[in-house]
C-alpha cells in the first residue's frame, strides 16, 4: 500500500497534469512575446462547440476592468472557443479575455508583439504597385525581408533568431510554407524547418555524407515533401583530369576548347539532390557528377555564352528542382548549361533533357528556347513551366514560359541538335513598366530631372534578373517574383493581365532614402486551411 506521502505526491502530479492541459488551451500563453500579428486566441473555458464565446482585446497591459474597457481595440465572436485575430501593431503590449455564453469572464491574459526591422514599416516595406484584383486574402513570403506580408503590403510575421539561427545576419533563401503547417528555408549553409513562433523543429545534418566534403553545401532550394521527408539541393566538388574529356571538334567550332593545363588541379562543382527522413537520415540521393562522368564527359568543358561573353563550363550545379510526387518524377534546372533534366524517382534514370545541352553552338547562331533559367515546375495538366532569365540574349527581357513536354524517352547527350525538343505553348515577357513609373514618381519628389532607365536598358546592362520564382495558382494564374535589381512580385492571369504587383524596399538611414532589395524568391499562400494550420503551430 502506498504511504500517505506517496499518495499526496500522486494527487499533486494529477492536479498539475490536469491544470497544465487546461492552461495549454490558453493561447497566446501568458506573457508571450510574439513575432506575428495574426494571432490565434483560444480559451479553456469553452469545450462545447455549440457555445458562443466572445473575445475582447485591449492595447496595453491591464489588470482592472476600468482600464481594460477604456482601451479595448476590438471584440470577436466565435463558436468554437478559438479565433484568429489580425492584431494591428507590432511593438505593443496587449491584454485579452474571453466571455462564454453564460457571461462568465475569464481572467485577464497578457502578451506582447515584438518589433523587428523586418516588420517595421519604417525600415522594410512592400510597396503595392497594383492593388490586388484577386487573391486579396493571400499572403506572400519575401526572402529579402525574412517576413510574411498581406496583399496590402503589411508585414504580419517575421522569422526570429533562434539558437544558432540568425536570419538578420545570415539572411534566408527559399522561405515557404510546407504541407505540415511549418516553414522551411536555407540560411548560413544549412537547411531549417520552424513553426510559426520560430522554434527550430528540424535542421539538416550537413555531414557531407553525399558530397564527400565537410558539409553538403546546401543552396537554392529546400522542400518538405507530403510524406514528411525533406529534399534539398547540394554540391559536391570533383577533381577531373581534363585530358579525359578534351575533344577536337575541328575547325567548325565557334570557340576553341580550353587547354588541358587550364583545368588541371581544379575541382568541378556538381549538383546533388538529397532526401532525408524525419530523423535526418539520408534515404535517397542523386549526383550530376555520376551522370555526366558515366555518360559523356565532353559536355563538362563545352562553351556557353551570357551577356558578359563566352565562358568554359566548369560549374555544373543545379539551381532549382521540383518533385512531382504523383508521377514520381523530378525536374532539375541547370542554368549554366541551359537545360532541364527529367529524372525518374527513385530509380534515378534520366528520362529526358530539355534545352540546349545537345548543341552549344546554337546559342551563337539562333535564339535558344531559354537560358539562365530558374524555378522549373509542372502545371496541373503536366506542362513544364519555368522562369527564363534570358541571360544570353542581350537587351531582351526575362520571360515566364510554358512548354508542352517532349514525347518519348530522351536522356542521350548528342554532339549536334537539341535534346528533348520543347514546344512553347505560352509565354510572357516580364517588364518593369510599373516599377519605372513608381520610381520616376518618387524621384520627382526630389528633382524633375531624374529619369529611370527603362527595362530594355536594364536588360542590356545585365542587371535585370538572375533568379526568379513561379507558382501556379488555383485558377491557373501565375504568381512570380524577380531576383535582380528590383525585388518585384506579381500575379499574372492566363490572359496575361497583371492582377497584383509589389516592390520590396528597405530604408537606408545613411543615405536617407528607400532602396531596392535583391530578393531571391517570393512565395505565396492562398490556401486558408494551410494558412490556419501554420497560425496554430506555435509552442
Amino acid at each position: 500500500m502506498p504511504t500517505i506521502y506517496a499518495m499526496a505526491r500522486i494527487l499533486i502530479f494529477i492536479f498539475l497534469l490536469l491544470n497544465s492541459s487546461l492552461q495549454a488551451k490558453i493561447l497566446p500563453a501568458e506573457n508571450s512575446k510574439l513575432n506575428y500579428r495574426l494571432v490565434g486566441f483560444s480559451c479553456f473555458e469553452n469545450d462545447r462547440q455549440d457555445s458562443m464565446v466572445n473575445f475582447e482585446l485591449a492595447i496595453g497591459r491591464w489588470t482592472n476592468e476600468a482600464d481594460f474597457k477604456k482601451n479595448i481595440l476590438l471584440r470577436k465572436v466565435n463558436t468554437k472557443g478559438k479565433v484568429i485575430i489580425d492584431v494591428p501593431y507590432f511593438g505593443k503590449e496587449y491584454t485579452w479575455r474571453s466571455i462564454n455564453s453564460q457571461n462568465t469572464k475569464s481572467d485577464f491574459h497578457h502578451f506582447s508583439i515584438v518589433i523587428s526591422g523586418e516588420a517595421d514599416t519604417n525600415v522594410t516595406r512592400m510597396t503595392i504597385l497594383k492593388p490586388a484584383e484577386k487573391y486579396k486574402d493571400a499572403y506572400v513570403f519575401e526572402d529579402g525581408a525574412n517576413a510574411l506580408f498581406d496583399m496590402e503590403g503589411k508585414a504580419v510575421w517575421y522569422l526570429p533568431s533562434s539558437g544558432s539561427l540568425n536570419p538578420r545576419k545570415n539572411g534566408v533563401m527559399d522561405l515557404k510554407l510546407t504541407p505540415h503547417g511549418t516553414v522551411t528555408f536555407i540560411s548560413a549553409n544549412n537547411i531549417y524547418e520552424t513553426n510559426y513562433s520560430g522554434k527550430i523543429l528540424w535542421k539538416g545534418p550537413n555531414t557531407g555524407e553525399v558530397s564527400g566534403d565537410s558539409t553538403e553545401h546546401y543552396h537554392h532550394e529546400f522542400t518538405r515533401l507530403a510524406n514528411g521527408h525533406y529534399m534539398a539541393l547540394g554540391t559536391e566538388f570533383v577533381s577531373i583530369d581534363s585530358s579525359d574529356f578534351l575533344i577536337d571538334h575541328g575547325k567548325d567550332d565557334y570557340l576553341p576548347w580550353v587547354t588541358k593545363d587550364k583545368n588541371r588541379g581544379k575541382k568541378t562543382p556538381f549538383g546533388t539532390l538529397i532526401e532525408y527522413d524525419e530523423k535526418g537520415k539520408v534515404v535517397w540521393s542523386w549526383k550530376l557528377s555520376q551522370y555526366f562522368l558515366d555518360n559523356d564527359k565532353r559536355y563538362l568543358n563545352a562553351n556557353y555564352y551570357d551577356r558578359s561573353g563566352p565562358y568554359s563550363i566548369i560549374d555544373v550545379h543545379a539551381n532549382a528542382f521540383y518533385f512531382d510526387e504523383k508521377t514520381r518524377e523530378l525536374y532539375l534546372s541547370l542554368k549554366n548549361i541551359n537545360s532541364i533534366f527529367k529524372i525518374k524517382y527513385p530509380e534515378g534514370d534520366v528520362l529526358n533533357i530539355c534545352g540546349q545541352l545537345g548543341n552549344f553552338r546554337v546559342l551563337f547562331e539562333n535564339k535558344p528556347d531559354f537560358c539562365g533559367q530558374h524555378s522549373c515546375k509542372t502545371t496541373k495538366d503536366g506542362a513544364l513551366f519555368l522562369f527564363n532569365n534570358n541571360t544570353c540574349n542581350k537587351g531582351e527581357l526575362p520571360k515566364i514560359m510554358v512548354f508542352d513536354q517532349p514525347k518519348g524517352n530522351g536522356g542521350e547527350l548528342q554532339p549536334k541538335g537539341k535534346v528533348g525538343e520543347l514546344q512553347s505553348k505560352w509565354e510572357y515577357a516580364i517588364n518593369l513598366d510599373d516599377v519605372v513609373a513608381y520610381k520616376e514618381k518618387e524621384a520627382k519628389k526630389i528633382s524633375d530631372t531624374i529619369k529611370i532607365a527603362p527595362p530594355s536598358v536594364l536588360a542590356t546592362l545585365g542587371i535585370y534578373s538572375k533568379g526568379g520564382n513561379i507558382v501556379e495558382l488555383p485558377d491557373n494564374s501565375l504568381f512570380a517574383s524577380i531576383c535582380g535589381a528590383y525585388g518585384k512580385a506579381f500575379i499574372l492571369s492566363p490572359e496575361k493581365k497583371i492582377l497584383w504587383s509589389a516592390l520590396l524596399e528597405k530604408y537606408n538611414p545613411y543615405k536617407n532614402k528607400w532602396e531596392d532589395v535583391i530578393n531571391y524568391k517570393a512565395n505565396i499562400i492562398t490556401d486558408r486551411e494551410q494558412l490556419e494550420k501554420f497560425f496554430w503551430n506555435v509552442e
